[in-house]
């Protein structure tokens, strides 16, 4: 009887250490190995979704992106013309270039032309960007360039037409 419990004992102690094993041998298998280490530092906001690649004796991720560009084209018109801001103008942003328009845009505060309601900025550019909404249905925005002296020198921003009073 003490035969038969060590025998048990020493079956029951094997089938840990072989699902232990059996594990790590398949961790170290050359085709699994770069799919994980690339799963780990695969960047959802770059990428909507990922397919994986088999290439010789490796697998590789490959980023597939089905995000459209919600811009698709800017008409830009010359302008001359003052205007003063408008009372909601904090609602919207400064921006270096059309929003869209650019892939590194840049947003400024409007501190940094020391705004107020009411203050005088010249236009010299108007823009009408023309985008897709979360539906596909075309929309369309217009966005003026300003300035906030008379020089043609001065720092240029780009403000949505919601922000200057006509």
């Amino acid at each position: 009887m003490k035969k038969r419990r060590l025998a048990d004992a020493a079956m029951l102690m094997l089938i840990p250490i072989s699902i232990v094993g059996f594990s790590l041998s398949t961790t170290h298998d050359a085709i699994f190995k770069p799919t994980t280490e690339t799963a780990r530092v695969n960047n959802i906001a770059e990428t909507t979704d990922t397919e994986y690649q088999l290439k010789g004796t490796n697998a590789e991720i490959q980023p597939l992106d089905f995000r459209p560009s919600r811009v698709y084209r800017v008409r830009y018109a010359k302008t001359n013309f003052k205007a003063t801001l408008d009372e909601d103008y904090r609602e919207e942003k400064l921006y270096r270039y059309v929003p869209g328009a650019k892939k590194n845009n840049r947003a400024y505060s409007w501190s940094r032309i020391k705004a107020r309601t009411g203050k005088r900025v010249f236009v010299d550019m108007k823009a009408k960007a023309y985008y897709r909404d979360d539906d596909g249905e075309r929309e369309s925005e217009d966005f003026y360039r300003i300035r906030i002296s008379n020089s043609s020198k001065a720092q240029k921003y780009w403000v949505n037409e919601d922000a200057i009073e006509d």
